[in-house]
């Protein structure tokens, strides 16, 4: 991360002179002082949606779709009811959310099948500012089991995608789609991030795509390389934390074991506080990717089986990394097998989304918003990052800000 310290070093020399009171001294007090103010407010997150128990699926909205084209005709995706009545979607005893894909029906020898799930999407859109933690127990996972949590611009890829869950076998990878033009993510960040940067080209991994070429669609990744972030791995560990800040300074995701979850992001504690989580596993810095230009009011959506990507034919053949060919040759023929999908379910603690800004309980889906499906798919750390995410680019670090708060006792 690189930062200027042009306005840092100017105010140093303001300490070697002697400084007389003056309105345009008083003018600069005054714009310090403001300043500080909106670093002090940044820091808190006010809780804007809180998704969990019998209040979770208040949240969404069920996509329908009797047949998903997008997935070959493999899915289809339940109205509320439907999936109620289906026991896909239900709260446990323990409170927990439950979404399921079909482990029961059998499709063998029905041309026309298509393996039963949801498919949902937010009702609150998620503006820039903000901070959504996922706290779940099970993440789905199995051959042609394709789950993703991501958010999505209502117009895409013009108002961006932002992919927080895509599975890659044992390791989760976070990732940008996007059609603004000027978007990547540098190779220089692999210092501020502790993941690995996956679809990187020379000095850049390029977020951009192409819809009408179909070029690059897989965004700019970069995969997680902490244990168990996915699979049977994140299951027997009791699940994790995952979450992701979207605002001005870029976007930052962080990923954490159940073992290891922050104090104040537990399931009873709702004072988030990413400045001291130590570097994210993904930064996205706004310095190569506006955030600002690249990413429009977002849906959270949360979907777990798809042919479209878990259908790549390497993933089915013999002898080629994490094979499913000992399943079946192909993902629309997994598909009829209702004990590939026993595995194939979210059980979660909790959604939450907090806000750097007012919260807007009214913030929803306009009525001409997209719902059709779409494809599912560091930084700021310490005292820094804090500063960083009050909107104000590069002005200084924290002894800066030290330094202006003697200014103006002045």
């Amino acid at each position: 991360m690189h930062w200027s310290r042009a306005s840092h070093h100017s105010f140093l020399s303001l300490s070697t002179t002697t400084i007389m009171p003056s309105a345009h001294f008083q003018h600069l007090r005054i714009a310090v002082l403001a300043t500080i103010l909106a670093l002090t407010h940044a820091q808190t997150y006010n809780l804007q949606q809180d998704l969990s128990g019998n209040n979770f699926f208040s949240g969404f909205k069920f996509n329908e779709s009797a047949i998903d084209f997008n997935n070959f005709g493999n899915v289809h995706f339940l109205s509320q009811s439907a999936a109620n009545d289906a026991k896909l979607t239900f709260v446990d005893g323990n409170g927990h959310a439950i979404i399921k894909v079909d482990n029961t029906t059998n499709g063998a020898g029905d041309p026309t099948f298509g393996r039963n799930t949801v498919y949902l999407m937010s009702n609150q859109l998620m503006d820039i500012g903000s901070l959504l933690i996922f706290d779940v127990n099970h993440i789905p996972f199995g051959c042609s089991v394709w789950p993703s949590l991501f958010t999505q611009g209502q117009v895409w890829p013009a108002q961006g995608e932002i992919d927080i869950i895509v599975n890659l076998a044992t390791d989760n990878r976070f990732s940008l789609h996007v059609g603004d033009p000027n978007c990547n993510q540098p190779t220089s960040v692999a210092s501020n991030q502790t993941g690995t940067i996956s679809t990187a080209n020379g000095d850049l991994s390029n977020c951009t795509v192409t819809p009408a070429t179909g070029d690059n669609t897989i965004g700019c990744v970069t995969t997680e390389t902490k244990p168990n972030s996915f699979g049977s791995g994140f299951a027997s560990q009791g699940g994790g934390v995952f979450a992701s800040l979207w605002d001005v300074t870029g976007v930052a995701f962080w990923y954490f074991p159940r073992g290891s979850v922050p104090g104040d992001i537990s399931v009873n504690n709702k004072s988030p506080n990413p400045t001291t989580w130590g570097k994210a596993s993904a930064w996205y810095p706004a310095s190569s990717c506006d955030p600002t230009k690249a990413f429009g009011p977002q849906i959270i959506t949360l979907v777990g089986l798809s042919c479209a990507f878990a259908g790549v034919q390497s993933l089915w053949a013999p002898n080629s990394g994490p094979s499913c060919a000992s399943v079946a040759p192909n993902c629309s023929a997994a598909v009829t097998d209702p004990a590939n999908y026993n595995d194939a379910y979210w059980d979660i603690n909790y959604l939450r989304v907090f806000t750097t800004g007012a919260v807007n309980a009214s913030n929803s889906q306009s009525a001409g918003g997209s719902q059709t499906a779409s494809a599912p798919g560091s930084g700021p750390t310490g005292a820094a990052s804090s500063l960083r995410s009050a909107g104000i680019h590069e002005l200084f670090v924290l002894p800066g800000a030290l330094l202006l708060l003697g200014l103006l006792s002045l």
